[in-house]
C-alpha cells in the first residue's frame, strides 16, 4: 500500500476534488436506490393487492422505509383515487431518475478532472526528474524504457488510482444503501442471501490473484518494444547498410509475441471476473426466487407479491457494486505494477549543475573553444592528439564514420566528459 499512497500524492490537493465528489455521489446513491424502492408502491397501486385502509395508519418508526412508502401511497389512493396515486408515483419516479443521473454526471466530471490533474502532475514530475538525472545513468538506460514510463505507465497509474478512489467512495455507499432497502423489505431473506456472498468473493479473488506479476512483465515487455523501435529509427541507415533488417525484425517479432501472450493471459483473468460474478449473482437470485417465492405462494411470508418483486429487483442490482469492487482489484494490481516502475525512475538520485564532476566550470563563453593535443579513450583510444580551434559564432561540421569520435568530441566541448588526458 506504500506505493499506492505515494502515487496518491500526485492527486493533491485531493480535498478540492474528493469533498464535492463525495457529496454528489451520496445524492446519486440515495436517488438511485429510491428508483428501485419506488417499485413497491408502484406495483401495489397498479395491481391493487390490498385495500388502502390497511396502510392508513402512520408507521411508528421513521426508518421503516417500505411502511412509509405504503402509507403515503395508500393515503394518495384513498384521497385522490388509484389513477391519481399512480400519476404521483410515476412523477416521483421520473424526478428521482433525473436527479440520480444529474448527480452521477456531476460526480463523474469531478473524477475526470482529478484524473487529468493527476496525469499532468505525474508527467511533469517525471520529465523534470529526467532532466536532472546523471548522464552516466541515462547512457546506460534504454530510451524506450523511459518513454514507456512517461507515456504508457502513467496512463495505467492514473486510471488505476482514480478508479480505485471512485470505487472506494461510490460503490460501498451504494452497496450499503441497497442492503438497507433489502433489510427493510425482509431481513430473513437478506440474511439468507448474505451467506452466499463470501463464496463469490473467494472465487473472484482467486481469479485476480496473479495479475500484478503479469502486469509488471507486460509493461517491461512493452518498454523493450519501444526501445527496439527507437533504436531502429535512429540507426535505420546502418541496419540497411549492414543488411540487418531481418535480424531486427526477428527480435521485434519475438518481443511482440511475448507481449501478446502476456496480454492474453491478463485479459483472460480480467475478463473472467465479470461473467463469473454475474453468473454467481444470477444463481443467487434464482435461489432467492425459489425460496422467497415458495413463502409468498404458501402465504408464509411477510412480503406481498409487489414487495417480493421489488426485493428481487433490488437484489439483482446488489451485485453491480460488488462486481465493481471486485473488478477494481484487478485494475489496482496493474496500476501498482506500473506505479512501481514510475516511482523507481523518480527515486533515482539526481545531480545539479554544481554537483556534476567536471575538471573545471566555464562561467561564460567569451571567445573560442580550443582543443590542444586532446586524447580520450573508452578502454582503447578514440581521440588522438586533437588540435582544434572554433571561434565564437563560427559554424563547424564534424564529419566521419560511425565510431569515429564525433559524439565524444561534442561531449568534451560541452564538458559532459571529464576524463581528459
Amino acid at each position: 500500500m506504500e506505493t499506492y499512497w505515494r502515487l496518491l500524492r500526485f492527486a493533491s490537493p485531493i480535498g478540492r476534488y474528493a469533498l464535492p465528489y463525495l457529496l454528489l455521489t451520496l445524492f446519486a446513491v440515495v436517488f438511485t436506490t429510491l428508483n428501485l424502492a419506488l417499485l413497491a408502491p408502484l406495483l401495489s397501486t397498479l395491481f391493487a393487492e390490498t385495500s388502502p385502509e390497511e396502510h392508513l395508519s402512520r408507521p411508528e418508526h421513521w426508518y421503516a422505509l417500505m411502511d412509509q412508502f405504503a402509507y403515503y401511497s395508500a393515503r394518495l389512493k384513498a384521497e385522490h383515487g388509484a389513477y391519481a396515486a399512480l400519476q404521483f408515483i410515476c412523477i416521483g419516479l421520473v424526478l428521482s431518475v433525473l436527479l440520480s443521473n444529474l448527480f452521477r454526471y456531476g460526480s463523474e466530471r469531478i473524477m475526470e478532472n482529478l484524473r487529468i490533474h493527476m496525469l499532468v502532475r505525474m508527467r511533469k514530475a517525471i520529465y523534470t526528474h529526467v532532466l536532472a538525472l546523471p548522464l552516466p545513468y541515462l547512457n546506460t538506460q534504454r530510451k524506450g524504457d523511459i518513454l514507456a514510463r512517461l507515456a504508457s505507465d502513467v496512463q495505467v497509474v492514473q486510471y488505476a488510482v482514480t478508479g480505485t478512489l471512485q470505487v472506494l467512495f461510490k460503490e460501498p455507499f451504494q452497496l450499503l444503501a441497497y442492503l438497507v432497502v433489502l433489510f427493510a423489505l425482509s431481513y430473513k431473506l437478506t440474511l439468507f442471501s448474505l451467506l452466499v456472498l463470501p463464496v463469490a468473493a473467494f472465487v473472484i479473488a482467486q481469479i485476480v490473484k496473479k495479475l500484478k506479476a503479469q502486469a509488471t512483465a507486460a509493461q517491461e515487455s512493452y518498454s523493450r518494444m519501444i526501445s527496439l523501435i527507437d533504436e531502429t529509427l535512429s540507426a535505420i541507415k546502418i541496419i540497411r547498410g549492414h543488411q540487418a533488417a531481418e535480424r531486427m525484425e526477428a527480435a521485434f517479432e519475438r518481443e511482440n509475441q511475448h507481449f501478446a501472450r502476456l496480454g492474453r493471459k491478463m485479459a483472460k483473468r480480467q475478463q473472467l471476473s465479470s461473467p463469473v460474478s454475474e453468473f454467481l449473482g444470477v444463481c443467487m437470485v434464482a435461489l432467492l426466487v425459489l425460496y422467497g417465492g415458495n413463502l409468498v405462494i404458501q402465504e408464509n411470508s411477510e412480503l406481498s407479491a409487489a414487495e417480493f418483486i421489488t426485493y428481487i429487483a433490488v437484489f439483482s442490482q446488489l451485485m453491480r457494486p460488488a462486481k465493481a469492487i471486485s473488478s477494481s482489484f484487478s485494475t489496482i494490481h496493474s496500476g501498482l505494477a506500473a506505479g512501481e516502475r514510475v516511482l523507481q525512475l523518480l527515486d533515482t538520485p539526481t545531480v545539479t549543475a554544481e554537483e556534476e564532476e567536471v575538471p573545471f566550470r566555464l562561467q561564460r563563453f567569451e571567445r573560442e573553444i580550443h582543443f590542444d593535443q586532446v586524447y580520450f579513450a573508452y578502454g582503447k583510444p578514440v581521440l588522438k592528439g586533437i588540435q582544434l580551434r572554433i571561434r565564437k559564432g563560427q559554424t563547424v561540421a564534424l564529419v566521419g564514420p560511425s565510431g569515429g569520435g564525433k559524439s565524444t568530441l561534442m561531449d568534451l566541448s560541452t564538458l559532459y566528459l571529464s576524463q581528459i588526458g
